[in-house]
Protein backbone atom coordinates (compact mmCIF):
# COMPACT_ATOMS: atom_id res chain seq x y z
CA UNK A 1 0.00 0.00 0.00
CA UNK A 2 2.60 2.41 0.82
CA UNK A 3 4.42 1.92 -2.42
CA UNK A 4 0.91 2.59 -4.28
CA UNK A 5 0.91 5.85 -2.27
CA UNK A 6 4.47 6.70 -3.49
CA UNK A 7 3.72 6.09 -6.84
CA UNK A 8 0.01 8.23 -6.79
CA UNK A 9 2.00 11.48 -5.13
CA UNK A 10 3.70 12.71 -8.22
CA UNK A 11 0.49 12.41 -10.49
CA UNK A 12 -1.41 14.29 -7.84
CA UNK A 13 1.47 16.89 -7.58
CA UNK A 14 1.17 17.50 -11.71
CA UNK A 15 -2.44 18.12 -10.96
CA UNK A 16 -2.39 21.18 -8.63
CA UNK A 17 -3.61 24.56 -9.29
CA UNK A 18 0.06 25.89 -8.04
CA UNK A 19 2.48 27.11 -10.15
CA UNK A 20 4.90 24.07 -10.82
CA UNK A 21 7.91 23.86 -12.97
CA UNK A 22 6.56 20.44 -14.21
CA UNK A 23 4.80 21.25 -17.26
CA UNK A 24 1.82 19.63 -18.66
CA UNK A 25 2.48 16.48 -20.72
CA UNK A 26 -0.11 16.77 -23.12
CA UNK A 27 1.45 20.14 -23.83
CA UNK A 28 4.87 19.42 -23.98
CA UNK A 29 4.93 18.60 -27.86
CA UNK A 30 3.09 22.24 -28.77
CA UNK A 31 5.86 23.53 -26.43
CA UNK A 32 8.64 22.15 -28.17
CA UNK A 33 7.10 23.32 -31.63
CA UNK A 34 6.68 26.53 -30.41
CA UNK A 35 10.20 26.65 -28.93
CA UNK A 36 11.55 25.22 -31.98
CA UNK A 37 9.70 28.32 -34.39
CA UNK A 38 10.79 30.88 -31.74
CA UNK A 39 14.61 30.00 -31.67
CA UNK A 40 14.36 29.58 -35.74
CA UNK A 41 13.10 33.53 -35.65
CA UNK A 42 15.47 35.24 -33.01
CA UNK A 43 18.18 32.93 -35.52
CA UNK A 44 16.77 34.42 -38.53
CA UNK A 45 16.89 37.94 -36.63
CA UNK A 46 20.31 37.57 -35.02
CA UNK A 47 21.98 36.99 -38.29
CA UNK A 48 20.44 40.10 -40.21
CA UNK A 49 21.12 42.07 -37.19
CA UNK A 50 24.93 40.87 -37.71
CA UNK A 51 25.56 41.23 -41.11
CA UNK A 52 23.91 44.84 -40.95
CA UNK A 53 26.39 45.68 -38.13
CA UNK A 54 29.32 43.99 -40.21
CA UNK A 55 29.14 45.55 -43.54
CA UNK A 56 28.26 49.24 -41.21
CA UNK A 57 31.05 48.84 -38.47
CA UNK A 58 32.62 51.84 -39.39
CA UNK A 59 29.32 54.23 -39.75
CA UNK A 60 27.45 52.34 -36.87
CA UNK A 61 30.17 53.46 -34.69
CA UNK A 62 30.64 56.90 -36.14
CA UNK A 63 26.84 57.27 -35.41
CA UNK A 64 27.35 55.98 -32.15
CA UNK A 65 29.99 58.84 -31.39
CA UNK A 66 27.20 61.51 -32.38
CA UNK A 67 24.54 59.76 -30.78
CA UNK A 68 21.98 59.35 -33.37
CA UNK A 69 21.93 58.54 -37.21
CA UNK A 70 20.44 56.71 -39.66
CA UNK A 71 22.96 53.60 -39.37
CA UNK A 72 22.32 52.98 -35.78
CA UNK A 73 18.54 53.58 -36.22
CA UNK A 74 18.27 51.02 -38.52
CA UNK A 75 20.11 48.32 -36.54
CA UNK A 76 18.17 49.20 -33.78
CA UNK A 77 15.41 48.30 -35.95
CA UNK A 78 16.28 45.18 -37.16
CA UNK A 79 16.76 43.78 -33.67
CA UNK A 80 13.74 45.61 -32.49
CA UNK A 81 14.29 47.71 -29.89
CA UNK A 82 12.21 49.39 -28.50
CA UNK A 83 11.89 53.05 -29.23
CA UNK A 84 11.53 53.93 -25.59
CA UNK A 85 14.91 52.14 -24.66
CA UNK A 86 16.79 53.60 -27.51
CA UNK A 87 18.32 56.59 -26.07
CA UNK A 88 19.53 54.70 -22.99
CA UNK A 89 20.90 52.04 -25.04
CA UNK A 90 22.85 54.78 -27.17
CA UNK A 91 24.43 56.05 -24.03
CA UNK A 92 25.29 52.93 -22.89
CA UNK A 93 27.06 51.77 -26.59
CA UNK A 94 28.45 54.98 -25.76
CA UNK A 95 30.50 54.26 -22.62
CA UNK A 96 30.99 50.64 -23.24
CA UNK A 97 34.31 50.06 -24.81
CA UNK A 98 33.10 46.46 -24.84
CA UNK A 99 30.35 46.73 -27.00
CA UNK A 100 32.18 48.81 -29.81
CA UNK A 101 34.93 46.28 -29.64
CA UNK A 102 33.98 43.78 -32.43
CA UNK A 103 30.65 43.15 -34.72
CA UNK A 104 29.89 40.47 -32.53
CA UNK A 105 29.78 42.55 -29.28
CA UNK A 106 27.83 45.07 -30.97
CA UNK A 107 25.02 42.32 -32.01
CA UNK A 108 25.02 40.87 -28.35
CA UNK A 109 24.06 44.43 -27.33
CA UNK A 110 21.33 45.67 -29.75
CA UNK A 111 19.78 41.54 -29.66
CA UNK A 112 19.78 41.85 -25.62
CA UNK A 113 17.82 45.43 -25.75
CA UNK A 114 15.54 44.29 -28.17
CA UNK A 115 11.83 42.47 -27.88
Amino acid sequence: MRIVSLMVLPLAIGCSNQPSHIPNPVLLPAHAVSSVVQNGSYNARRSNVKAYVSENWDALRADIAVGSGKVISKAMTLARVPPAKRAALIAELQTSHVHRASPENMTVALMVHGD
